[in-house]
């Protein structure tokens, strides 16, 4: 019995090793490196005027498959479904500014963490002068937009529990309800709130922050080899200066276009 047992754990170690092997070995092989990614989430992605994909995480990824060797393939997904398309094998990976949590990681395995924001509100500046967090809920009424299925959904529902929530396909839908005045306030991931605020003048921020997340990137379960890799990748990104190059191009010196 007890031998039997320690021989079936060791098949599945055996077995886990060589699927997240074979993962790898597929990209290599392949000559593709394929990432998921919600491209309407600027600037971490989206798309430009030519039809391109940009943004820091379209950069991260293209330094990943540089470093492997392949092209990078970008899926874009709804997020919606970006999940339910890596467990599936749509995609290698989801690198899409999201937020690791224990809920999702019941799904998939998740690198280090590359990237930590916080969630913030986007108002009106027409509609609001200077709003807190705490004037906010206290508002009657109050009516705020969110991307579906997202982090900024739940601190939402949990900050602004008497509020109505709006729910969008994406944050690009959402905030375009603040702008039009067809809902007080949206919450989203502070980087995105930062651009919209530079892009939109009508646009502004209240200096509180009502969370604090890391992003990772998103893998299928018992890919062991290939989080190994990802998490050295992401380490030496950061220790040569190359993630510190992507921030300041996509969070320092990028301007967006209106």
């Amino acid at each position: 019995m007890g031998k039997t047992f320690a021989l079936f754990v060791l098949s599945l170690v055996i077995l886990t090793v060589v699927v997240g092997a074979d993962t790898l070995d597929k990209i290599i092989s392949s000559g593709y490196l394929t990432v998921g990614m919600d491209v309407h989430y600027m600037p971490f992605e989206g798309v430009d005027s030519n039809g391109n994909y940009v943004g820091f995480d379209v950069d991260m990824a293209q330094l990943m498959a540089n470093e492997l060797g392949v092209k990078l393939r970008i899926v874009p997904t709804q997020w919606s479904g970006i999940l339910p398309s890596l467990v599936s094998g749509k995609f290698d990976m989801i690198i899409s500014a999201m937020t690791i949590t224990p809920k999702r990681a019941l799904m998939v395995d998740f690198s280090i963490p590359y990237f930590t924001i916080g969630q913030k509100i986007l108002y009106n500046k027409s509609v609001y002068t200077n709003p807190t967090v705490k004037s906010l809920q206290d508002q009657k009424n109050l009516t705020v937009a969110v991307e579906i299925g997202t982090t900024g959904e739940d601190a939402a529902k949990k900050i602004f529990p008497n509020a109505k929530i709006l729910e969008f396909n994406t944050m690009d839908e959402a905030a375009l309800q603040v702008a039009m005045k067809k809902a007080d306030i949206a919450v989203a991931d502070s980087t995105y709130v930062g651009y919209m605020v530079e892009k939109y003048n009508q646009l502004a921020t209240v200096d509180e922050t009502l969370t604090n997340e890391n992003y990772g990137i998103a893998i299928k379960k018992n890919e062991q080899e290939l989080l190994n890799w990802i998490n050295t990748f992401i380490t030496y990104i950061k220790a040569s200066g190359q993630w510190q190059e992507l921030y300041d191009k996509w969070f320092v010196n990028y301007k967006p276009n209106s």
